[in-house]
């Protein structure tokens, strides 16, 4: 960072270059706290916490170049590592911590009053706390009765207890304020159905549809793309929306008129204008998208979440779907009102499916399918390193699965757990590429041909990230994309290219709410600690024909299936319901 932009650049530089930081933090710094960040950091120098990517060392560092005397015991290093905390835990999808969890970590961070220094944050506001709600279950004993009596009174009667206690939650108003106005959305939908009519012809009788026509809010459990597209036309004002681009593919695919609902905050009229409003894709939806979804719905609508809570969570913090199907008060007679949509397996995929989504794997055998000389469904190609997993997904998508079942290009979608490492989705689409279309990357590493997806937002063009096309023209000044339906033809310049990645291989995440007749899975040794049921169903769903494994993850892949349902976040939308 340069130090002639100023009195506050300059003063910021030398702070910054006693401390040794690198001079690209300076813009961060600026571009996260303003144009006075100087005087900020001046008055408050661990504020910079607030920064992606500053840590609590290099904050430490600063704070010691900026202020003749920076304590370990400072409250205001300790609101922002509260601060700091709560934040980090976000990106792993949790909207709350523990007090207990909290008040560890600043012991290990070296502030010698971890009890006060959360009490000082509650008083100055920059964490909210809560009470997780303890209820017994309905035939619990006498010792249980007991148990629960004494850990019932046991905070009220110790105030420090109650600071560092796993029932007191910490919580920044960003995500308190978005849970707590998501359950008051749900409540009113809840309350207030108003019964509607389904249009002349519709399968009235069908469960589904006269679940939406009579409750405010239904939540929808193994719902097909088909079948929310027809559903959206038995009502006459509905609004179909999918948080995930490849929701609103697959749902295009299905012959419906679907809305990306990511873009929908943007235009709440839109959904104000709709009689029923259904959410497809609704466990890929996190709290705050949720909160502006639900509280956009004009009083009187309808709304339809329908997802399947056993797959991937949100990339954002919270889990609206999951939280909402977890409701069981008495305001609302019991259960939210919910349809599930069950299935008898007809075939190895639909069987390994239902078996993963109950914890456990299906028999060889029965993966094997009928021996009548039809393409397999599924196939599990054991690996015994990542190499070897890379060189089996190639050849997997160049030959093996065109050969044997008739689907090749776009049809055949490549996933893995992670982007990076070495079986990740950026080695496999550079070996993908290398096999399917090299050429000399004209535009940025890409040329005519290659499968790309939409990393970083493009606003211009309306693309928020997910995306995915194929390159029809590339030059030295950009490239011309064709996305998949519904997008369309879009031509991007040499200073936008940048937001693009290949798209033969797409994290399990990204490919959510996709389906493609072809799908091969990449599970090696380094993805296995990542490994959960979750991603793992993740994976088996995207496939409509057939399912290749890349299996090297030895049997860490079967124990997530066994007992790691997801990982695990913790969220405060279940107990706002109740309140």
């Amino acid at each position: 960072m340069e130090q002639g932009g100023g009195p506050q650049t300059g003063r910021l530089a030398e702070w910054l270059n006693a401390a040794g930081a690198p001079e690209a933090i300076g813009d961060r710094i600026i571009q996260t706290l303003g144009e006075q960040a100087a005087d900020r950091v001046a008055e408050d120098p661990w504020c910079v916490l607030e920064v992606p990517g500053v840590a609590p060392q290099a904050a430490d560092t600063l704070a010691r170049a900026a202020l003749e005397k920076a304590e370990p015991g400072d409250p205001r290093r300790s609101r922002a590592l509260i601060g700091w905390l709560l934040r980090r835990a976000a990106t792993r999808g949790s909207t709350v911590q523990g007090a207990d969890v909290i008040a560890e970590a600043l012991v290990k961070a070296g502030v010698p009053d971890a009890t006060g220094a959360v009490a000082n944050a509650i008083d100055n506001g920059t964490a909210l706390a809560f009470a997780e709600p303890v209820s017994l279950p309905d035939d619990a004993d006498e010792a249980a009765m007991e148990d629960f009596e004494q850990l019932d009174a046991q905070d009220d009667d110790d105030p420090v207890a109650m600071l560092t206690s796993g029932r007191t939650l910490l919580a920044l108003d960003r995500w308190a304020f978005a849970e707590q106005s998501a359950a008051e959305a749900a409540q009113q939908l809840a309350a207030t159905p108003e019964a509607i009519e389904a249009k002349e012809g519709a399968k009235t009788g069908d469960a589904l549809t006269a679940g939406v026509a009579q409750n405010g809010l239904t939540l929808v459990i193994g719902a097909r793309a088909e079948e929310l597209a027809e559903l959206a036309t038995a009502f006459p004002n509905a609004l179909l929306a999918s948080p995930a681009p490849g929701g609103v593919r697959t749902l295009t695919a299905a012959g419906a008129d679907v809305r990306d609902a990511r873009t929908l905050t943007a235009d709440p009229a839109v959904i104000q204008a709709a009689d029923v409003v259904i959410f497809a894709d609704a466990q890929l939806i996190d709290i705050e998208l949720g909160t502006n979804l639900l509280e956009a719905v004009r009083e009187g609508s309808h709304v339809v979440l329908a997802g399947d809570p056993a797959t991937t969570a949100p990339a954002g913090p919270g889990q609206l779907f999951r939280d909402l199907l977890e409701i069981d008060g008495p305001e609302f007679g019991g259960k939210l009102p919910r349809v599930e949509l069950k299935r008898r397996p007809t075939g190895p995929l639909s069987a390994l499916s239902d078996a993963v989504r109950h914890g456990g794997l299906p028999p060889q055998e029965l993966l094997r399918g009928p021996d009548d000389g039809s393409p397999r469904e599924v196939v599990i190609v054991p690996v015994r390193e990542s190499g070897e997993a890379v060189h089996r997904a190639v050849q997997l998508v160049a030959d093996s699965i065109p050969r044997a079942i008739g689907v090749s290009g776009r049809d055949i979608q490549v996933v893995a757990a992670f982007a990076e490492g070495p079986a990740g989705t950026a080695a496999l689409n550079a070996a993908l590429k290398q096999q399917l279309n090299p050429g000399p990357g004209v535009c940025g590493g890409f040329d005519v041909g290659d499968r790309v997806v939409v990393g970083a937002p493009l606003a211009a063009h309306g693309l928020l990230r997910g995306e995915t096309g194929t390159v029809s023209a590339a030059d030295a000044d950009g490239v011309t994309v064709v996305f998949d339906a519904p997008v369309g033809e879009i031509r991007l310049g040499a200073d936008e290219f940048g937001a693009l990645r290949h798209a033969w291989a797409l994290t399990v995440a990204e490919a959510q709410g996709g389906r493609w007749p072809a799908v091969v899975a990449v599970f090696d040794a380094e993805a296995a600690p990542a490994l959960t049921r979750a991603t793992t169903l993740g994976a088996i769903t995207l496939a409509t024909k057939h399912l290749s494994v890349v299996h090297g993850a030895g049997r860490a892949l079967a124990e997530a299936v066994e007992n790691i349902p997801d990982h695990e976040r913790r969220t405060r939308l279940r107990h706002a319901l109740k309140d």
